[in-house]
């Protein structure tokens, strides 16, 4: 069911927000732990989209430039991240920076839930949607149980 596919997605989208809000908004001493687990979920939940779920999308003639958008703005992120992980976390430049990359995926997940997901539902095949969304759940489980290590940004 597409609505499988489109409740995790959603599920990581507001996992994102909540950790963003805590990293601008809590205190300093939490910042590091927080990217670290922002960037890790990020970086799977993009490698998600791009190996299942933007494929398919970018076949279907009336969601290809949304898709290419959407790939785009996924490198927008990766550059912020590793900009931020070079970054001193103390140093004002890495929030404001944070900032700017937290606005773009605030926008792209508007684009996402907004477009994006609509438009699946309208153009694409139920059965399709249905095999990215298992396809997904089994990566989601796969990089769950497989935790990246290793502390990102630098005190």
């Amino acid at each position: 069911m597409a609505q499988q596919l489109f409740d995790l997605l959603k599920r990581d989208h507001r996992q994102v927000e909540k950790w963003m809000t805590q990293i601008e908004d809590g205190p300093e001493n939490q910042r590091e732990e927080l990217f670290t687990t922002l960037q890790d979920a990020l970086e799977k939940h993009m490698q998600m989209e791009e190996k299942h779920f933007y494929p398919q999308v970018k076949k279907i003639k009336e969601l290809k430039d949304l898709a290419t958008d959407a790939i785009e703005e996924h490198e927008q992120a990766k550059n912020f991240l590793s900009q931020l992980e070079d970054m001193d976390l103390d140093d004002e430049e890495w929030l404001t920076t944070f900032s700017e990359m937290r606005q773009g995926i605030l926008h792209h997940v508007q684009d996402e839930e907004k477009k994006v997901f609509p438009g699946c539902t309208q153009h694409m095949d139920a059965k399709i949607l249905q095999e990215i969304g298992e396809k997904c759940i089994q990566e989601k489980e796969r990089t769950t149980t497989s935790r990246s290590s290793g502390a990102k940004g630098k005190k």
